[in-house]
């Protein structure tokens, strides 16, 4: 399916906002390359094209809202990164986040209940894959890598 063919009526875009930083809005009607105004549901209803590359980017499919693993998502640019992540954050309190290998991190700026002993035992001997993103998944994975190689290449490693 070509790009401009996701520009169609039902889909969601995301719009720059000055306050919100972006909006999600939704498109009323299919857009053709050539019109100067992509027609939404949003505040003023009309968002203005110049050409092709004016376009917002695309939402996301309800069913990835609040993904762990922002690979796993449709369309991976800023506003679905930092809409997952406030998802994640607010509606799950959970302050991690997978991108693939890595542990995005939210500063929660307060002390939360997700490093006691009954954590550390839950994701001890766990695959990354099987858990909820957390820093003990990643180490777990980490220490069980280090233990596959000899002693020699760990010193290496640890030497980098």
């Amino acid at each position: 399916m070509a790009t401009m063919e996701l520009y169609s009526k039902g889909a969601s875009v995301w719009i720059p906002d000055p306050d919100a930083v972006w909006v999600s809005a939704q498109i009323l009607q299919d857009y053709r390359p050539g019109e100067t105004h992509l027609l939404l549901r949003l505040s003023d209803g009309r968002y203005p094209v110049a050409a092709p590359a004016d376009l917002p980017p695309l939402g996301n499919p309800d069913i990835l809202e609040g993904e762990n693993d922002l690979t796993a998502l449709s369309f991976l640019h800023e506003p679905a990164v930092l809409h997952n992540l406030r998802v994640r954050f607010l509606d799950y309190s959970s302050i991690y986040t997978y991108c693939g290998i890595v542990l995005v991190a939210i500063n929660p700026y307060d002390q939360l209940p997700i490093y006691g002993e009954e954590v550390i035992d839950a994701y001890s001997g766990q695959d990354m894959a099987d858990m909820e993103p957390h820093i003990f998944s990643v180490a777990e994975e980490a220490y069980r890598t280090m233990t596959r190689y000899r002693e020699s290449d760990i010193e290496q490693c640890m030497g980098v």
